[in-house]
């Protein structure tokens, strides 16, 4: 299980009340709490945790049904690392309202702490939809991704995990947590096909798609052949068999074997761009600028947003002196693909060789940092253990 993240920081973002609640306190009693409410607050931004807690004592001895103060002082004996303390304080107060999600959430945070497993995960499933604290919404998503996980419940975890990358669509542990997720989907979704569909296409693909992934490009290609003896009409398998040739080697038998399943490939479904912008790729590798340019073309007439297809033809352009065409397709490639390595290193090197320093170290600047992360995720792909 994920660590729980305990803070000060925590505590201050996860604090429940921002409005003074009195439960059953009297009138007579009410400045007592507000005056008590104010110096746990005061406590709590000055990182003096048991003072808060004192002050919310004080508040519960005149009013035990303050809810904000129960809670709160649950939340106190979370940051203690008093988890058990905390989930006493916790329950509590939601017997008093149960409607309240946070409560529910922190709860739900405090079982998983101890162990609780089911109970945990009924009280953050439960409140997870309802929470609208975005920091408070993402800890206790995350954790019940976690638990659902941890239980083999995937299709559940996959659930609360779509709803997060809604929310945090460039947060690095939601996005670890689908990394992670979806590659056991998919190791079970191929375990699922092997049993119900031994000698199926989509079994013979989807190994075929691991092997390429894992660098074995001779052994998907003799998966992608068995697809396609069942299944000869599937342009998207001819696609991804020329693909595994060319991953497999750039001689001429090779370039040969793979131009013959982009053809079937377009000979199936005509506006398949990227067959197009494969067949030019192959020219350029045999040297034939001409037929490269057709296919880049005919390409972008497909589709007028597909980035290999400019690349080619900047390249092209390039080679033929043409570099101010070729600037304007290497700009709409990066305003397609702004991530896109290849395409701000090409512009680096164009905008230099036209004397556009300051632009030309833009896209160095990008190139390099795009390329640092790749090579960093190179490295940790190469350090990881081989997969099954």
């Amino acid at each position: 299980m994920t660590r729980l993240l305990v803070s000060m920081g925590y505590l201050s973002l996860l604090l429940l009340m921002t409005s003074l609640g009195f439960g059953q306190a009297t009138v007579r009693h009410a400045t007592e709490v507000k005056n008590q409410m104010e110096q746990a607050q005061q406590a709590l931004k000055e990182n003096r945790p048991d003072a808060a807690a004192q002050a919310y004592r004080a508040i519960l001895k005149v009013d035990p049904a303050n809810v904000e103060a129960r809670a709160n002082l649950g939340v106190v004996a979370m940051v203690r690392g008093d988890w058990a303390g905390a989930a006493v304080e916790l329950e509590k107060a939601l017997k008093l309202q149960p409607s309240r999600w946070k409560v529910q959430a922190l709860l739900g945070l405090c079982d998983l702490h101890l162990e609780h497993l089911p109970e945990a995960t009924k009280l953050l499933s439960g409140s997870f939809p309802h929470i609208e604290d975005p920091k408070l919404r993402l800890e206790a998503g995350l954790q019940l991704v976690e638990a659902w996980y941890q239980s083999g419940e995937l299709e559940k975890a996959s659930m609360v995990l779509s709803q997060l990358q809604k929310f945090y669509p460039a947060n690095a542990a939601v996005l670890y947590a689908a990394y992670r997720l979806h590659s056991d989907l998919a190791f079970q979704a191929i375990d699922s096909l092997a049993l119900a569909a031994p000698d199926s296409v989509q079994l013979h693909r989807a190994l075929a798609e691991h092997m390429v992934n894992d660098g074995h490009a001779q052994e998907a290609i003799d998966e992608y052949q068995k697809a396609l003896e069942n299944a000869p009409g599937v342009a998207g398998v001819h696609y991804e068999l020329g693909e595994a040739l060319l991953a497999d080697s750039h001689l001429e038998p090779s370039l040969a074997k793979a131009q013959e399943q982009f053809e079937s490939a377009l000979a199936l479904n005509p506006s398949d761009a990227k067959s197009e912008c494969k067949l030019g790729k192959i020219e350029i590798w045999r040297s034939s600028p001409t037929a490269a340019s057709n296919h880049y073309s005919r390409a972008l007439k497909l589709n007028p947003e597909i980035v290999c297809a400019k690349l080619g033809l900047a390249g092209l352009l390039i080679d033929e002196g043409k570099t101010q065409e070729a600037l304007g397709y290497l700009q709409s490639a990066a305003r397609s693909e702004p991530y896109n390595a290849e395409v701000r290193h090409r512009l680096a090197v164009l905008y230099r060789s036209l004397g556009q320093i300051q632009e030309a170290d833009r896209e160095l600047a990008a190139f390099q940092e795009l390329q640092k992360v790749q090579n960093q995720l190179q490295k940790a792909l190469q350090q990881a253990p081989p997969s099954n």
